[in-house]
């Protein structure tokens, strides 16, 4: 049985004085991290990201998608891909981290997570958040770090949303999704008042239902938590996403006349410019938009 604290301690060993260093830097020195996770499952979660991080290697990203669904990894499955090696193996010494990766598409790679591996799935917060450490540093500042996140509050997702640079959480409009939504981003914030939240509301009939649900879930945040997130985006409902996932290929690569993907690809285009804006030192203040349908958050049109 692994003993995944161990392992991973041996691991960073010889790098946390560098790890000290690397936090007391400005954030230029390290990639940009994006977290993906959602309140519950089935929300569209892991096809978000999957997605997302193809697109962004289109348009010239290097891209390393971490699936940190831990002993549950569906990322490949998604792409269809069987990856040689997990974070199992890094963590039994059979492979190095810089070996573990998969090379999926356009400068993306994949690090799976494993299936049905209990001592992956018993990773805690400190261990996970080592792993991402060390994936950062694997990476160039000038790349993008996409982590695929568990739903839920448990285990390590605390821990891994509150070192990320973006937190990316995926809702639908049913009630079950958006409480479970409001409650994942009060503990983070919680943690982390200044965390950097973008709402991504899944399987919308339309702009103006999502801009609805926004405004209805950003006042009861600043109501109730005295923060929110700072933007949302919209994503309709498309028949193609079930299908492509049923053919276990990407929607972006099967089907590029499906309603979704110019709206992922909006996306993929404002989170690279926020990457990009990250490089050359910017950081991101409290959001002043203000408009008749949402207010105190900007826009599906803004970055």
């Amino acid at each position: 049985m692994i003993d995944q604290a161990s392992a991973l301690r041996a691991l960073v060993r010889d790098k946390t004085a560098h790890h000290s260093e690397l936090e007391s830097l400005d954030l230029p020195d390290r990639p940009y991290t994006l977290a993906v996770t959602s309140g519950k499952g089935g929300v569209g979660k892991t096809s978000l990201a999957v997605n997302l991080s193809l697109l962004l290697g289109r348009i010239g990203r290097r891209v390393w998608l971490v699936d940190a669904d831990f002993g549950l990894a569906n990322a490949e499955v998604l792409l269809g891909i069987a990856p040689d090696f997990s974070i199992a193996d890094v963590l039994n010494g059979k492979v190095d981290l810089a070996d573990a990766w998969c090379d999926v598409d356009n400068g993306v790679k994949l690090l799976s997570s494993g299936s049905g591996l209990e001592d992956v799935a018993n990773i805690g917060g400190t261990e996970a958040v080592s792993l991402i450490r060390l994936v950062q540093e694997h990476a160039n500042p000038e790349d993008l770090v996409v982590v695929d996140i568990g739903p839920g509050i448990d285990g390590p997702v605390m821990p891994i949303l509150t070192i990320a640079d973006e937190v990316v959480v995926v809702t639908t409009p049913e009630p079950t999704a958006l409480t479970d939504s409001y409650a994942l981003m009060k503990i983070l914030f919680g943690h982390s008042a200044e965390s950097n939240v973008t709402l991504v509301i899944n399987c919308c009939e339309s702009p103006s239902q999502a801009s609805s649900l926004a405004s209805s879930l950003d006042s009861i945040c600043r109501k109730f938590l005295n923060n929110s997130f700072r933007r949302y985006e919209y994503m309709p409902m498309d028949e193609s996403v079930g299908a492509s996932i049923r053919l276990q290929k990407p929607i972006v690569a099967t089907f590029r006349r499906s309603r979704v993907e110019p709206w992922l690809r909006r996306f993929a285009f404002k989170v690279d410019e926020r990457v990009r804006a990250r490089q050359y030192g910017a950081r991101f203040p409290k959001l002043e938009i203000k408009n008749a349908c949402c207010p105190g958050i900007s826009p599906a049109s803004t970055s």
